[in-house]
């Protein structure tokens, strides 16, 4: 249930690729469904709890709090997990690598699942994009690992990489030290045995303190493997570069992904020379700055950013690219994140020729806070607040010209926009 979301549309596919009978329901149809009714998923929009007969397993998006098929799974028996809890049993049960942080944990998954694939280790892949998973025939497994709703205490993997922690998910957590003590349970009970590689370059990552083998990675001159924001980057181990690597996605940020990547592939065993390979065919996690086509002769990029430092990081990174203006439409994702983060957000677009604010896409979520888009786009300065998709299009049309870069950003429906203005003649 919740088959369109991007953590249960992975999972779908793993137990497809098993072999498994596979049959998913959504509210409404959207790329992702159809994507999985064209892989072999038996979809259907809408709730019904005869969607639920002669089914062994029911796995539900966490953003779901009740309905039909689940009362009607639970008085016949069937067994019903939330997509966390499978993930968990995933994740416990396999010779597993768990990558999570409130930034960069999409990438990095998909990026050491890429080095392992091509290292020949075959391993599943489980990446929160929507469309990058795989489901491999080893016992090893990669997992993107979400700290949104608490559910990573339920996660025992046996290595893991924490990216960075903030505050971005204010409608669970009461403030940033929450978060911190929650990376810090689950680092804590990784195996003895185990692993933790941990960002150097973020102080409270830094600060985590495993039982596990612990080393870390950064631009920070004490980080175990050390690298270099320049093109190609360097990786230093033990006072030595190990090497140098060629990563086609721009962007300081993903030179430090891609270090925390090649982190743990080294350390789990493979050659260096087997990872910057991998890296160098990287092919880019879905909606992370990812080109979508043109319009009107500009360059039009997508990319799922939602959080003021994933903002500001996506802006540098797309300005590293060839260009006259950057423009920028963005969709807050959520009331209360905005409400929360109004004053980091308002500095986040410092990097953009031109930027244009949609309306909060809610996300179910009630506007108690009585927060709106406009009073962000009146903070940003030179920024335009345009509310919805007909007024940004018209906007667009007498702005955008050839050498643009038009990209869009958020965590809601604004993929939509990018795909009927990157497909227009």
């Amino acid at each position: 249930m919740g088959a369109g979301g991007a953590g249960v549309s992975a999972l779908a596919r793993v137990f497809l690729a098993r072999n498994d009978e596979v049959s998913g329901c959504d509210v409404k149809e959207s790329e992702t469904t159809r994507e999985l009714e064209d892989a072999g998923v038996r979809i259907q929009v809408g709730h019904d709890p005869e969607h639920v007969l002669f089914q062994d397993l029911l796995v539900y998006s966490g953003a779901i709090k009740g309905s039909p098929e689940l009362d009607a799974a639970r008085a016949m028996g069937v067994k019903v997990l939330s997509r966390a809890e499978m993930l968990a049993e995933l994740i416990n049960q396999s010779d597993s690598i768990a990558v999570a942080g409130t930034a960069g944990k999409t990438t990095v998954t998909h990026m050491v699942g890429h080095i392992l694939v091509t290292a020949g280790y075959d391993p599943t892949v489980l990446v929160g994009d929507g469309s990058s998973a795989r489901a491999g025939q080893s016992s090893w497994l990669v997992a993107e690992a979400d700290e949104s709703d608490g559910t990573l205490t339920l996660h025992h993997p046996r290595r893991a990489i924490v990216t960075n922690i903030e505050l971005d998910h204010p409608d669970h957590f009461r403030d940033v030290s929450a978060v911190r003590d929650l990376f810090q349970w689950f680092i804590l009970n990784l195996p003895e045995d185990g692993l933790a590689v941990i960002c150097a370059d973020d102080e409270l990552a830094r600060e985590l303190k495993p039982k596990a083998r612990r080393v870390t990675y950064g631009f920070r001159h004490d980080a175990t493997y050390r690298s270099e924001p320049v093109r190609p980057f360097p990786i230093h181990y033990g006072g030595h570069e190990l090497g140098r690597i060629n990563l086609r996605q721009p962007g300081r940020h993903n030179i430090q992904n891609a270090t925390g990547a090649a982190a743990m592939a080294l350390e789990v065993g493979v050659p260096f020379a087997d990872v910057a390979a991998a890296l160098e065919s990287f092919p880019g996690a879905h909606r992370r700055l990812e080109l979508l086509g043109s319009f009107q002769g500009a360059a039009v990029y997508d990319d799922y950013a939602h959080h003021p430092t994933k903002v500001r990081a996506t802006i540098d990174a797309a300005r590293e690219l060839r260009h006259r203006r950057l423009i920028v439409v963005f969709q807050p994702h959520r009331y209360s994140r905005l409400a929360a983060l109004m004053h980091d957000f308002s500095r986040a677009f410092s990097g953009a020729d031109k930027t244009l604010i949609l309306d909060v896409y809610s996300a179910g979520e009630e506007n108690t806070m009585g927060v709106n888009a406009s009073e962000l786009a009146h903070q940003i300065p030179g920024a335009t607040y345009v509310g919805d998709f007909k007024t940004a299009r018209e906007m667009l049309e007498g702005l955008v010209g050839p050498g643009d870069l038009l990209l869009l950003m958020g965590a809601g429906d604004i993929d939509r926009l990018g795909d009927e203005l990157a497909h227009r003649v």
